[in-house]
């Protein structure tokens, strides 16, 4: 049934509304609700992403070899020094092998020069002695260009050796570098967050990411609603849930870094469940007090109507009959409205 009131100003006023009132229809669906004191809250849920604050980006610092061995998978906790990746080496090991081999046997006949150097000059003394028992100037001389013979034969010895081992030191350097560069290490703590698809049998790209490290251990919420930045308060914890997850409960997170915000805010966990980390990517919500009316006369929201933008309830007069009551209605809440005028706590007005 619909039921047409016509309401009249006050005072001289003339002016009439037309109000369309709600079907009365199946009365039994309805009941009563009490006009109560309640804490009439309004707030903003706002959605914070966990992001790390360290990270590891893994490239190659050469094309062209290929992925022979990928050790990890993505969600993989490492160590600082874990190997990730092997590139393929060919023969490296084997010329490295040969190269180090070479260089300590050259390394050891230059330490022995010096004593085969006056070996020699000693020997070279003693056949001069022992075959010129009347010696002369000319033996003499003869004796000292032998010595001085003996002498340079050593220092090409020691030079060309010298010169042997610096190449070699270098090739072996080059060839370590190229060796290491195949291998692929994590320099830090933490969780494989990505790897990139078919890695394993493909074919290195100069300075190409193809995997993620991530330090759980450091992250930090970000929130992008940089209109509700002025609700928080540096170091003054809000509440938060995380829904899903190992590690789903509740927590209390703190803002900080406020002075550098923009259009990102960040907030640090102040308390909550015990676990072992909360992975890169997970959300939780922040749950932003806008507005709070304590222990004010208040309904709940679907016990209040609109009629030409005019709040107004339902109440029962003394035949059962449901008739309007016209109210005004401050902070609108969550779940509950405050209520002004026209009601009294504990009326009772109907409610679906």
């Amino acid at each position: 049934m619909i039921v047409a009131m016509l309401l009249a100003g006050c005072g001289a006023q003339e002016e009439e509304n037309v109000v369309v009132i709600e079907n009365e229809s199946q009365e039994s669906a309805y009941g009563l609700i009490a006009v109560t004191r309640e804490d009439v809250v309004l707030t903003k849920s706002l959605t914070a992403t966990y992001m790390q604050l360290k990270e590891q980006t893994v490239s190659f610092d050469a094309g062209g070899r290929r992925v022979s061995k990928v050790y990890v998978n993505p969600g993989d906790s490492v160590k600082a020094g874990d190997l990730l990746i092997e590139l393929s080496q060919d023969n490296l090991q084997q010329q490295i092998d040969e190269l180090e081999y070479r260089i300590s046997k050259n390394e050891l006949q230059l330490s022995y020069l010096d004593a085969a150097e006056k070996f020699d000059e000693q020997s070279a003394y003693n056949n001069f002695v022992y075959n010129n028992p009347d010696i002369s100037e000319d033996d003499v001389a003869a004796y000292q260009k032998n010595q001085d013979s003996i002498t340079q034969s050593f220092v090409y010895k020691r030079e060309d050796l010298n010169d042997e081992l610096e190449f070699d030191r270098r090739k072996l350097a080059s060839l370590k570098n190229e060796y290491n560069s195949g291998h692929i290490y994590s320099t830090m703590d933490g969780v494989v967050y990505t790897v990139m698809d078919g890695l394993e049998g493909s074919t290195s790209k100069k300075d190409e990411v193809v995997m993620t490290i991530v330090d759980n251990a450091s992250g930090r919420f970000e929130v992008k609603e940089p209109e509700y930045a002025s609700y928080f308060h540096e170091g003054e914890p809000v509440e938060m849930k995380i829904v899903y997850g190992s590690a789903s409960g509740d927590y209390e997170v703190v803002p900080v870094d406020m002075g550098s915000w923009g259009d990102t805010q960040v907030f640090e966990v102040f308390s909550g469940p015990d676990n072992e980390g909360i992975d890169v990517g997970v959300t939780g919500t922040i749950k932003l007090v806008l507005e709070k009316h304590e222990q004010v006369l208040a309904l709940p929201i679907g016990a209040i109507y609109h009629a030409d933008g005019k709040p107004y309830v339902y109440v029962l007069d003394e035949n059962d009959f449901r008739q309007i009551v016209w109210i005004e209605t401050g902070l609108e809440g969550d779940d509950l409205i405050e209520v002004t005028s026209g009601l009294n706590e504990g009326d009772k007005v109907v409610y679906k």
